[in-house]
């Protein structure tokens, strides 16, 4: 990995997020990590799952690491709230190896990059009331089916929103990957989860409503995010100064990255609303019936941001492989504890065989 691109994690895991974006950004231009402008694709019309439709529907995406000439070494990363593809440096080598995979990360409907509130003709906007998880991997599916000439992947590795994300892919096209890695995220939210989400929105959309200035705006919203992110002890441990000053980075990253209040409340919409086994009338036991791929579902019992229950439910319901990771970052562990969950992650994606068709054949004494 590049030398500042270990400096970011390492920055990550003492500052959090917001923090180690702020820094990150201040360092000198020779000493910036470079990665590559994002390409934006067209897809002509979205209709999303709502019935109502985005024309000219773009998506973003960053690309890294070698295609192999079977075209078979594909993993996909789905972006996580209020990140997008330059955020997610830090998953190559620590998630997966770009050196054996062509790692495909790409900005979720409502990001900035790709197609949102914020950047839709005044027309076209409404559509994003509605938006879903489901809506964000159709139109991934369709850039790598329609675009990329991408028909298969190795892997679906997601973090928070991205495992959502992931969960879809898993239960929506089964067969579309090797394995599904959701880390920190849920087959469907809970009533907690929802009100976390509603307060956040809420904050967000108050602020655009009221006119608050920029330097304002993302207080309130990075005050709830902040409390959310990690464990009272851990929030408790650290001081009021420390908390302080990470509610100002959030803040200020928000700004310094442009992000619109719209977008992210759209994010967050999306995100209340999330629920697999939706179209399984509700049942979640039918909608882990439909995975076919390898999956590895990481949760924490300690995330406040994202319940862990019905992760665990999920995992037990489809006979999956878990990683329960126990962290005083709570949902933050993914920064934290990047080596134990980033080193599982590799091993995982890299083993070859074994899905789940295989092994319950061999469970059935069929293998």
């Amino acid at each position: 990995m590049h030398a500042t691109m270990r400096r970011g994690a390492a920055l990550r895991r003492r500052l959090g997020r917001a923090a180690a974006a702020t820094v990150l950004a201040a360092l000198p231009a020779a000493a910036a990590p470079t990665v590559p402008a994002p390409t934006v694709v067209s897809l002509g019309t979205c209709r999303l799952a709502s019935g109502a439709t985005i024309p000219d529907c773009r998506v973003a995406y960053r690309a890294y690491g070698r295609l192999n000439a079977e075209r078979s070494n594909v993993v996909l990363v789905p972006t996580f709230l209020a990140g997008r593809s330059e955020d997610h440096a830090f998953m190559l080598g620590a998630y997966v190896d770009t050196t054996r995979f062509h790692v495909l990360v790409v900005d979720a409907l409502a990001d900035g990059h790709s197609s949102s509130p914020s950047n839709a003709p005044p027309a076209a906007r409404a559509a994003f009331r509605d938006l879903t998880i489901g809506d964000m991997v159709e139109a991934q599916r369709r850039l790598l089916v329609e675009r990329l000439g991408i028909g298969h992947v190795r892997a679906v590795v997601g973090i928070s929103m991205g495992a959502m994300q992931a969960f879809e892919w898993a239960v929506r096209h089964p067969t579309f990957a090797d394995a599904v890695v959701p880390i920190v995220g849920s087959p469907r939210v809970t009533a907690g989860d929802r009100l976390v989400y509603e307060a956040m929105r809420g904050a967000a959309e108050q602020a655009r409503a009221a006119g608050t200035p920029p330097d304002s705006a993302w207080a309130q919203p990075s005050r709830i995010e902040t409390l959310f992110m990690r464990t009272p002890t851990m929030l408790s441990d650290s001081g009021a100064a420390w908390v302080g000053r990470e509610v100002a980075a959030l803040a200020g990253a928000y700004r310094a990255q442009g992000w619109a209040l719209d977008d992210y409340a759209t994010q967050l919409e999306a995100m209340r609303r999330h629920d697999v086994a939706a179209a399984f009338g509700g049942d979640l036991a039918r909608a882990a019936a439909a995975v076919r791929a390898r999956m590895l579902v990481v949760y924490s019992p300690d995330d406040r941001m994202v319940t862990a229950g019905p992760a665990a439910e999920f995992a037990r319901l489809a006979g999956t492989d878990t990683l329960v990771v126990r962290s005083a970052c709570g949902h933050a562990l993914f920064w934290c504890e990047e080596e134990r969950v980033g080193s599982a992650v590799r091993r995982f994606v890299e083993r070859e065989g074994d899905t789940k068709v295989e092994i319950r054949a061999k469970s059935e004494g069929r293998g």
